[in-house]
């Protein structure tokens, strides 16, 4: 398949995250104390703010080049599956939103400091902190609603998401999906759930599906591997076994942005921060650039 068309308003993209919400994930992230729910957290809102920046033209509102969805899953302490949408506000309730729906809705407007380096005018660079404002759409949710991992469940409910957005838009470029996740589905094999999600497909192409695993293990950070060589555990190869192999399009552009990614690589990360994750999850959106540009520069 081709993943060649262009993402524009009359064939927008689609994004999904999918958001493991087990008890686990408050747990620190590969060997450190930081929980790898404020490592998914960080890095969605961020992510976002780009995506919002990346459809904005100088136009009042951002263009509606994408349509984004927000769904978590976990279950109840009876270890009955919950799998939800996560936004909130005038957004609750919605499995996918536009961008400009994303743009009206944040949380709130926090502040945050943010350290850079700035010329000090002698032919050298300076370290400075200054104040800067970050929109938050999601934050997890209280300790005590996050128990199993459902995600049999997760990607099941994703799939009827995606065929009717698919249904109502057979010529875009394929939805991306990206499951956040710590460890090991508590509802059964997932694998024939991702096998039929990322069957759907439009004109252009399958349904992707990027899996970022987050492990406490202390050991060193995997992007697109080619094989599942370096992947320390059974958890992360099972995830790597259902990711999609990443098309030669979106290969180029990881290379581009610094990240090596190798012939037959798949779209999975393992123990990722923040930052890195961040670069991961832009791979698979840089096709707005490329869409905005006059034929002859495409």
């Amino acid at each position: 398949m081709p993943y060649d068309m262009q993402i524009d308003r009359s064939n927008p993209g689609c994004i999904v995250f999918l958001v493991d919400l087990s008890n686990s994930m408050l747990d620190g992230i590969a060997g450190t104390q930081r929980a790898k729910m404020d490592t998914v957290s960080t890095a969605i809102n961020r992510f976002f703010q780009e995506l919002i920046t990346s459809c904005e033209k100088g136009e009042e509102k951002p263009r509606n080049y994408f349509d984004v969805g927000l769904i978590g899953y976990t279950t109840d302490a009876n270890g009955v599956a919950i799998v939800r949408p996560l936004f909130q506000l005038g957004l609750a309730g919605r499995d996918l939103v536009s961008i400009s729906e994303l743009y009206d809705n944040p949380l709130e407007i926090e502040q945050r400091r943010k350290k850079e380096f700035v010329d000090d005018g002698a032919g050298g660079l300076t370290e400075v902190e200054r104040q800067i404002a970050f929109p938050v759409w999601f934050r997890s949710p209280a300790p005590t609603e996050m128990f199993g991992t459902p995600m049999c469940t997760a990607l099941g409910y994703c799939k009827h998401v995606l065929q009717a957005w698919i249904d109502a838009h057979p010529s875009s470029f394929p939805p991306m999906v990206i499951n956040l996740t710590d460890g090991e589905s508590t509802d059964g094999i997932p694998v024939p759930f991702a096998e039929e999600l990322k069957a759907l497909a439009t004109a252009d192409g399958n349904v992707l599906l990027f899996n970022c695993h987050l492990s406490g293990r202390d050991a060193q950070p995997v992007f697109l591997p080619p094989t599942e060589s370096a992947l320390p555990d059974e958890y992360a190869r099972d995830l790597f076994g259902m990711s999609s192999p990443l098309p030669d399009k979106l290969r180029h552009m990881a290379e581009v942005k610094g990240i090596s990614a190798p012939l037959g690589c798949k779209a999975m990360a393992f123990n990722a921060d923040a930052v890195s994750l961040l670069k991961l999850l832009n791979v698979g959106t840089q096709v707005v650039a490329a869409a905005t540009l006059p034929p002859h520069l495409r």
